[in-house]
This record gives C-alpha cells, structure tokens and sequence, in this order.
C-alpha cells in the first residue's frame, strides 16, 4: 500500500496555517476600520464591529481544535514526557487564560493551589491545553458575576485537579455527549459563545492517553464541577 505523502495532520496544519492567516487579516481590517469610525458609530454598528472580533476569536479556536483531533490519535501525539511541577503549570494556565477566551464577561477567574509542590512526568503541552480546554468551557458556560475556581488535591496516588463553575449546568438530555466527538452537546454559551464540539472530547482523550481519568458532576442552574486524577508515578 503506497503511503499519502502528506499525512491527514499535515494537511490540516497547512490548511488550518492558511485559514489562521486570513482570519488574521479580517481582524486587522476590523480593528482598523474601527478604529477609523470609532468616534461616528451608533450603538448598533458597534456591536457588528465587536460580533466580527468575536466571530473570528471563535473561528481561530476551533480550527486550533480541529488540528488538535488528528494528534490525538497518533502513536507519537504525546511528546516526550518529562518532569513537570503541575501547581506551576496550573498558575501559568490562570495566568495566561484571559488572552485565549472570546468573550469579556464578569467572571472571576481563580486558583486554588497546595502549600507542597506536586512533580508529575507528563507532556506538560498536551496537559496544559486540556486545562485550557476544560476552563474554557467552564467560562463560556458561567452567569455574569459568577467565579471558575481551578483546584488542585493530592490523594494517595494521584494528583486531583478540578474546575468548579456557578454557571447553567448540564441539562440530563446531553450528559451521554459531553465528552463524545463533535458532540450532540454542543450549544452557545451564556453570552452566545459557539462551540465545536470538540474540546471536552480533546481534553478526555490526552487525559487518558497519560493514564488518567476525568469526570463532572453537574446541577442545572447551578453549575458544573470538572474532575482529573492525573496518577503520580515516574513514567507514563
């Protein structure tokens, strides 16, 4: 059997590189025509300058996600793994998170870190995203003046590591989806973020690809909690 002599992440790489490259000129256009007519737009017209922002955010987003669904699944997806201090990485996670979402809303964003530090050997690239992922929805599913707390616990054997929000929760009807590929789940967030469907069944598949495990528990209208075990051994 003769071999593609581009895989199917090459192709979407470039493809995605592409894409990326347009959006960031629409963005530019965007922002400089704003800038242009700042001083002369009604409230209506400056909501579609702010819708076009966000649109392309999001489109920016699940294109990175479509490009993450092909590495999943590669033997070589991980890269080699190595010894990471997962409170650092999770303060690093906070830190950044307000330059990747889409949207301004008034959530309060915090982390709940332990007194001892905590070594895991992991492909802290692949961990952090899936953080990314999982804190990304909590965000986009949170109320207005709600707060995403990012816990971490140490248990015998593994490392805990939570994401607790206060916002709709997950309706009964969609709970057999969340982590399932471009899921049935999918809807718009709490200030019409879109979804692809993707990033809950990204997060599941690299957390299990280092042996661990993730769950949620959830109460509609009152929010949804996240839960990793991520073991503490010295290879995966």
């Amino acid at each position: 059997m003769v071999k593609s002599a581009e895989t199917n992440e090459e192709i979407l790489s470039r493809i995605g590189h592409d894409l990326k490259g347009m959006l960031t000129r629409i963005r530019s256009c965007n922002s400089s025509l704003y800038k242009s007519f700042e001083d002369n737009l009604d409230e209506d017209t400056r909501k579609y300058f702010e819708t076009i922002e966000r649109d392309c955010a999001s489109i920016k987003s699940i294109i990175h996600n479509l490009i993450n669904t092909e590495r999943v699944f590669e033997e070589d997806s991980l890269q080699e793994p190595k010894i990471v201090v997962i409170n650092q990485l999770l303060r690093d996670v906070i830190n950044k998170f307000p330059e990747t979402i889409n949207t301004e809303k008034c959530i309060k964003i915090s982390y709940e870190d332990l007194e001892e530090d905590i070594s895991l050997q992991v492909d802290d690239h692949a961990i952090r995203r899936a953080i990314e992922l999982i804190l990304s929805n909590a965000y986009k599913f949170s109320t207005e003046g709600s707060e995403v707390v990012l816990k971490l616990v140490k248990y015998a054997n593994v490392a805990n590591i939570s994401v607790s929000d206060q916002g709709i929760g997950i309706p009964k009807k969609l709970r057999p989806y969340i982590f399932t590929k471009f899921s049935k789940a999918t809807r718009r967030g709490t200030d019409g973020e879109e979804s692809s469907g993707l990033g809950l069944y990204l997060a599941k598949n690299i957390i299990e690809r280092h042996q661990g495990s993730i769950w949620y528990e959830s109460i509609e209208g009152q929010g949804t909690n996240f839960y990793i075990n991520l073991p503490l051994r010295e290879r995966i």
